[in-house]
């Protein structure tokens, strides 16, 4: 029995499963196989049967379809049951449990293929489709462990790393057993990977496989090994490494010795940063928190800047020196919040015209930003010095200023203060294009502070995750929205328009129909769009329609992924015109939409 047909029927009733039987009537792929059926069934009269109940399927209403569906995959799966064999033999043994079960979470299928996807396969995007839906929680789901255990050993470093860090974590040591089971010591980069995972979920467990490792295992392997030793009885050895020829060796050994509480490690650490020279191969060891470490290390910071003030830049050689250590040394004070890195923050920041100019052709007042950077970090007061010189800031140091004021957290104080170079973008007369390079600092800041919204092409809109962008863009002064729409700042424009702001809504929507009649339509067209949806636009139904309609009609396809992955966040009033606007599409095209208007229309609220 030829069973082709029946494989397809069997895709096409577990489609319509997942999207739920209220959208099985009249499916116009289903119907195309009645046909064939029915001629397969003037052989094999199961074949007509199985038309017959494909055809009460198409014919069934929403009352009936649930009953028409279930009648229809109950016959298929008994027909291909009898063509198969199921089953093992061997004797079943119990499974030993570790950790606490994982159950799947209620994440959209869609959201579930595309991270998935992005997982196990290659091309650019990735990395950023993975960021994205860490938002929206699909972690830790054991349909997705496979892809993550998979995606360690992945030539983008990058996702690899993310993987590692940030999303297996979230899985416990359930899943010891299976990291283990692919672990090689004497592998490359994913087995580094997935020492640095156990070690991560398990570290008591981790420790026996860290010094087996040390013995025989590969330089990649044994270089994560190195920085997770913990026990202060390895600082000896840890010292030793440090010496290594090999830098990764060195950083790893140095970043152990900078987390291990220890006064030898201490002392050492206090030893190497005051030698002489730029000090970048200690730079993880700088990362200490010790505080007879940190305290030298402050001194050490402002002899670098008296010397690199008193060097002359005609002495090259002594100049770099002087000039790459302070740079390192001001890097190694990053997101600390003590008193004493305060006070240095405080002296040293009104002397950066003097650093600045001491610094030479060697930077472009790298050693200044650093400092105004580490300012951004540190403190209130070190943040209230910061904003208080704002007008004297090129673009760089303006937009470092502007997230301390947002920092600062008083909405109506940051407007009053900052609100003048969007105004000054447009009225100035000179030097324009540096006015306008700070209004796209100011813009910039304020989008990433709401969330900014660009480059969403894998978004799908979820609704506590809406609700914190709402309460964020709430924050907001309301004010920037009024300016924004004043001078059409369209950036600004989609990262803070509300419901209730109907020059916005008017705004967003001249925007998109712009865009729409261009030659080219590039990325932003998401942008526009998701803008229309989170501030509710009362067109907005109507205008995603719009959309959908002339990128199909350009052969656009790429971008229906994109904007059917916004279908599902649309009231749910809009079904009967996007049902209606499937039937209008080409197959390809129609395939695209219909899980994510499924998807709206199995929505519970």
């Amino acid at each position: 029995m030829s069973i082709a047909v029946l494989a397809q029927v069997y895709d096409e009733v577990r489609r319509l499963s997942i999207a739920g039987s209220n959208v099985a009537p009249g499916d116009f792929r289903l119907k195309k196989l009645i046909s064939p059926l029915e001629k397969s069934g003037e052989k094999a009269p199961v074949f007509k049967k199985v038309a017959e109940s494909v055809g009460k399927v198409v014919e069934s209403n929403e009352s009936t379809s649930a009953e028409a569906l279930l009648d229809l995959s109950t016959l298929v799966n008994a027909i291909l049951y009898t063509q198969g064999e199921v089953g093992a033999t061997g004797d079943l043994t119990p499974v030993e449990q570790i950790g606490q079960g994982i159950l799947p979470k209620r994440t959209p299928a869609s959201l579930l293929k595309s991270v998935a996807n992005a997982l196990t396969t290659t091309g650019s995007g990735r990395l950023e489709l993975i960021q994205e839906s860490l938002s929206q929680d699909p972690f830790p789901d054991p349909r997705l462990l496979g892809p993550a255990i998979d995606a360690l050993d992945g030539s983008y470093y990058e996702v690899g790393d993310l993987v590692e860090k940030s999303i297996l974590p979230q899985y416990g040591k359930s899943i010891v057993p299976i990291v283990l089971e692919k672990f090689d010591r004497k592998g490359g980069a994913g087995d580094a990977r997935r020492l640095s995972l156990l070690h991560r979920v398990d570290p008591t467990g981790a420790e026996s496989i860290i010094h087996e490792v040390l013995e025989d295992g590969s330089s990649e392997v044994k270089i994560v090994a190195i920085s997770k030793l913990r026990d202060p009885k390895n600082v000896s050895f840890l010292i030793e490494q440090s010496k290594a020829k090999g830098t990764k060796v060195r950083d790893a050994a140095f970043s152990a010795l900078a987390v291990i509480n220890n006064a030898a490690a201490a002392k050492y650490l206090v030893q190497r940063m005051k030698e002489k020279g730029h000090l970048r191969s200690i730079r993880e060891g700088l990362k200490t928190r010790h505080p007879d470490a940190v305290k030298v290390l402050l001194a050490e910071t402002r002899l670098a800047w008296q010397t690199l003030l008193d060097t002359k830049e005609t002495d090259k050689n002594a100049h770099e020196a002087a000039h790459t250590r302070l740079v390192t040394l001001l890097a190694a004070l990053e997101h600390r919040t003590d008193k004493g890195t305060e006070k240095l923050l405080l002296e040293l920041f009104p002397h950066r015209a003097a650093i600045t100019k001491a610094e030479g052709k060697l930077g472009s007042k790298t050693c200044a930003h650093s400092v105004m950077t580490r300012m951004s970090e540190c403190s209130d007061k070190t943040r209230d010095l910061l904003i208080s010189e704002h007008e004297t800031y090129d673009d760089y140091e303006l937009a470092i200023a502007t997230q301390a004021a947002i920092q600062q957290g008083n909405p109506a104080q940051f407007y009053d203060e900052f609100h003048g170079y969007l105004e000054n973008a447009k009225t100035a007369k000179t030097k324009k294009r540096a006015a306008q390079s700070k209004a796209e600092a100011i813009t910039q800041a304020i989008g990433n502070r709401v969330g900014s919204i660009y480059h969403y092409w894998y978004e799908t809109v979820d609704k506590e995750r809406e609700q914190e962008l709402a309460q964020k863009r709430d924050q907001v002064d309301p004010r920037w929205l009024d300016l924004a729409v004043k001078h059409n700042n369209m950036e600004l424009i989609f990262a803070l328009a509300r419901p209730d702001h109907g020059m916005a809504h008017k705004a967003i929507e001249a925007e998109l129909k712009k865009r729409l009649k261009m030659k080219r339509v590039d990325y932003h067209l998401m942008d526009v769009l998701l803008a229309i949806i989170r501030s509710k636009h009362p067109d907005t139904v109507d205008l995603i329609i719009e959309a959908i309609r002339s990128t199909s009609k350009r052969s656009m396809g790429y971008y229906s992924y994109g904007i059917a992955r916004l279908i599902p966040a649309l009231d749910k009033n809009a079904v009967p015109k996007l049902e209606l606007l499937l039937g209008e599409l080409p197959d390809t095209e129609a395939d695209r939409y219909v899980l994510a208007v499924a998807e709206l229309k199995n929505r519970r609220s």
